[in-house]
């Protein structure tokens, strides 16, 4: 979600559509009163989610202004007088749409009477995530699997990655559940957002240009560039759980015999077995089981002040940090305004790793 938030001394929400619930601009309501505001914007499995906390002084809040469970509400982050890090061509105003999210956690506490309004990006029919179907899929395609799945829930599909035949697949699983298994055995990603339905290939999106840098230190010549905040950069690394190859291991019915199929080298090797549908599916769902494995090898996380132009998914560059800087994909992007603290932009990425194992 990206919310309301002037980015001038003061950093008070104001102006615009800041916040819409179902079809109703409520931003008159609670522009003076907002106390907090939380947007997370994840790249991969669980679903974007926001909370807004509202000083509720006023007393229709309990009464006609209270709101529902299941109700919608559609957040924009307003920024005011804004360097885009230092990348635009002077200050200008700045907005980015959230997307919509299902309100499923309203809340109230006194002394100070606050209203807390909770929710997640998910579809409106509750059975995408809570309803278990039993089906078998057969001479069908990860694609048209995805496109029955989201014409069943209304949302338009953006699938950018390669499809994989699939001769038969047993469904005994949500279809959220289902579908990020079956994508996840091919190394997609899928996300729910703005009444979408997103299946993409998160290699080919670590393999795009870096849209933005996060330095250690003010560059020179550069007064407007994003700075990380000293004290909130951390690193980690492992070499556990990671792999240079593997080996899939699957029998074949019709001669009778088990095929090896191998990838990479065996310094440390991944071991698989299961069925497939052929040579060429086994080495496909080999190759995406040591990607998934090997993503967040290399991790980090920091803030930077309020960003609103960063988004989930997007390739970044840190400058400085020695050896710890570099390339890195964003997994998740939180956005996060407080009255006392203003508005401020916290990241976790994971190392662009150069080469392939494959």
């Amino acid at each position: 979600m990206r919310n309301g938030f002037d980015s001038s001394e003061t950093q008070r929400p104001r102006g615009g559509d800041l916040l819409k619930y179902d079809k109703t601009d409520i931003t008159a309501r609670i522009e003076n009163d907002v106390e907090s505001f939380h947007y997370t914007d994840v790249a991969a499995s669980q679903s974007d989610s926001m909370s807004i906390a509202i000083n509720a002084r006023d007393k229709r809040w309990k009464n006609e202004w209270l709101p529902e469970k299941g109700a919608k509400l559609y957040p924009t982050i307003l920024v005011k007088n804004w360097e885009i890090g230092g990348i635009g061509n002077g200050y200008r105003d700045y907005s980015a749409e959230c997307g919509a999210f299902v309100l499923d956690n309203p809340s109230f506490s006194s002394a100070p009477d606050t209203l807390t309004m909770s929710g997640v990006a998910k579809p409106n029919d509750s059975s995408f995530s809570e309803r278990t179907r039993t089906f078998t899929w057969k001479q069908t395609s990860v694609k048209k699997i995805a496109e029955t799945i989201a014409e069943r829930y209304k949302l338009e599909l953006q699938f950018e990655g390669d499809d994989h035949d699939i001769d038969a697949k047993e469904q005994d699983a949500t279809d959220s559940a289902f579908l990020q298994n079956l994508c996840n055995d091919y190394a997609l990603i899928i996300k729910v957002y703005a009444s979408k339905l997103w299946v993409y290939d998160r290699e080919k999106y670590k393999a795009k240009p870096a849209v933005w840098t996060a330095y250690e230190e003010q560059p020179k010549g550069n007064p407007n560039a994003l700075c990380i905040e000293p004290g909130s950069f951390k690193w980690n690394t492992k070499l556990s759980g990671t792999y240079t190859g593997g080996v899939y291991t699957y029998t074949n019915k019709q001669k009778g015999i088990s095929i090896n199929v191998t990838v990479g080298t065996a310094e440390r090797q991944l071991k698989l077995t299961g069925k497939v549908s052929s040579e060429a599916d086994a080495k496909a769902k080999l190759i995406a089981a040591i990607k998934n494995a090997n993503h967040g090898a290399t991790s980090i996380s920091f803030t930077v002040p309020g960003y609103p132009a960063g988004a989930s998914a997007q390739c970044i560059n840190v400058d400085g940090y020695g050896k710890m800087g570099g390339k890195y994909f964003i997994d998740q992007m939180d956005q996060v305004y407080t009255k006392s603290g203003g508005y401020k932009t916290q990241v976790k990425a994971s190392k662009v790793e150069e080469g392939d194992f494959a």
